[in-house]
C-alpha cells in the first residue's frame, strides 16, 4: 500500500498579496458557514422523519375545548326486505312422492325425563332414485324441551341416542 503523504506547502504557494489572502478567507469562511447550516438542517430533517412520533406542538388541545354544535342526521327510512335466498341446493319440486320417515325418543329415554314438550322438528330431504321413479324422503327429528332436576334443557333424538351409547 502507498502511503500518500500531503503535499508540503511551500512559501511559493502561498498568494503574495494581502488581498487575495484574505479573499481566500472570506470565501473559507462562507463555505465553512454554509456547510454547517446543512449539517444543522439534515439533523432536522432526520430528527423529524426518523425521531420521537408523539405530537410536541402548542396549541393543539384547544382545538378539543371549543363547544361544537353538530347536526343530527335524519332517521333512515326503513326498507322492507321481502326474503333472503338461500344459499345451496335447491328445494325438491314438490310434486314428487313423499316418504316420511320420524326419528322420535323412545319410551325408556322419554321416562328418564319428568316433562316433555315437543318445540319444533328438524326436517331434511334427500332424493331417493329407483330406476324410471324418482321419491323424496322425508327425516324428521323431533326437539323437546326437557325439565329434569329443575332446569330446562333441549335434547333431540341424536343427542339423546348419543348420549345412552356412551353410558
Amino acid at each position: 500500500m502507498v502511503d500518500m503523504l500531503p503535499a508540503a506547502i511551500t512559501a511559493g504557494d502561498l498568494p503574495h498579496e494581502l488581498e487575495a489572502l484574505q479573499a481566500q478567507n472570506r470565501l473559507a469562511c462562507l463555505l465553512w458557514e454554509q456547510l454547517e447550516s446543512l449539517q444543522h438542517q439534515i439533523a432536522q430533517l432526520n430528527r423529524a422523519r426518523f425521531g420521537a412520533s408523539s405530537e410536541h406542538l402548542a396549541g393543539q388541545i384547544e382545538l378539543f375545548d371549543a363547544a361544537i354544535d353538530i347536526p343530527v342526521p335524519p332517521e333512515p327510512t326503513k326498507v322492507p326486505v321481502t326474503g333472503h335466498t338461500r344459499k345451496g341446493h335447491p328445494a325438491l319440486p314438490k310434486d314428487l312422492p313423499r316418504t316420511r320417515i320420524e326419528y322420535d325418543l323412545s319410551d325408556e329415554q322419554k321416562a328418564a325425563f319428568e316433562a316433555l314438550e315437543r318445540i319444533g322438528e328438524e326436517r331434511s330431504e334427500t332424493l331417493h332414485y329407483e330406476p324410471s321413479r324418482l321419491t323424496v324422503i322425508e327425516h324428521i327429528r323431533f326437539k323437546y324441551a326437557v325439565k329434569k332436576d329443575g332446569g330446562v334443557d333441549h335434547r333431540d333424538r341424536e343427542r339423546s341416542a348419543l348420549a345412552t351409547a356412551q353410558e
